[in-house]
């Protein structure tokens, strides 16, 4: 028959072998694993270098395509700052004219009141 030492010793030689055959299988995946990333960064290396040219004459359209976007940028916001003056000035005169019209329209008011006072147009 079986002692308590001999089944407790079983158990941990069972679970050690389960323990070392889930570690080799981890370490087969891995291996595998690391072996398609290598696969892949080949891949990607190849069609880097396959395309160098095509990258490097991206690279040059992009910086053209940032530099005229900044010229285009730029010449919005001066014209948009030229608009905003020219808007401004606008206001300005017209606020000025208005006012000027104003105080004509007063004045001829008090002119008309002085002759309506002067030459009472009352039937009486």
């Amino acid at each position: 028959m079986y002692t308590l030492q001999d089944i407790g010793t079983f158990i941990l030689y069972f679970f050690g072998i389960i323990a070392v055959i889930g570690a080799i299988i981890a370490v087969i995946f891995l291996v595998n694993t690391l072996v398609n990333v290598n696969k892949v960064l080949k891949r990607v290396d190849r069609i880097i270098e396959k395309n160098e040219d095509k990258i490097s004459q991206t690279v040059d359209n992009v910086n053209e395509i940032t530099r005229t976007v900044k010229y285009g940028v730029d010449k919005v916001e001066s014209t948009t700052q030229a608009i905003e003056e020219s808007v401004c000035d606008a206001i300005i005169s017209f606020t000025e004219k208005t006012d000027s019209f104003f105080d004509f329209v007063t004045i001829l008011k008090h002119i008309i009141k002085a002759i309506l006072k002067v030459f009472p147009f009352n039937k009486k």
